[in-house]
């Protein structure tokens, strides 16, 4: 197809990720050889031991440099994402509960909302059920993120 850029080095990742395992399946069959202090299997253990450690070396400063370096966040639309997330509702439990919690996080899922929209569509703060300085607090999502 043209235009088609094909995701090698990611491939070539997985490749490796594979290689490891099956060096990691080779040292613990050798570890498992040991008799007597004595394993005979060392050489077999070294070996697949610093070839994952060099394969692996490799691979990841090479998908760092050529795959990741230059990638850049769209804050805005993570942040979207995480205060749209049903999982940042349960502080709200203690002010309008478990029960209204779960429609706030259904409804936000539903209509692709933030939770902090649906919790002033449907009253919760006009009510007094909390204000919007508690509402701002039970939904700071990097509070939730930074101990």
């Amino acid at each position: 197809m043209p235009g088609k850029v094909n995701p090698v080095i990611p491939e070539a990742v997985c490749q490796v990720v594979a290689q490891v395992v099956g060096n990691d399946a080779a040292v613990a069959f050798g570890g498992s050889a040991g008799n007597f202090e004595l394993n005979v299997m060392l050489p077999v253990i070294a070996r697949n031991l610093l070839e994952s450690i060099h394969i692996l070396s490799t691979i990841s400063r090479l998908f760092a440099d050529r795959c990741v370096d230059g990638i850049v966040a769209d804050v805005e639309r993570c942040r979207r994402f995480a205060e749209s997330s049903p999982s940042i509702v349960t502080p709200l439990n203690r002010y309008i509960g478990y029960e209204e919690a779960a429609k706030v996080a259904k409804q936000s899922l539903a209509e692709e909302k933030t939770i902090r929209e649906v919790v002033l569509e449907r009253g919760y703060v006009a009510a007094g059920a909390l204000t919007e300085e508690q509402l701002d607090a039970a939904l700071d999502v990097l509070s939730m993120t930074h101990p």
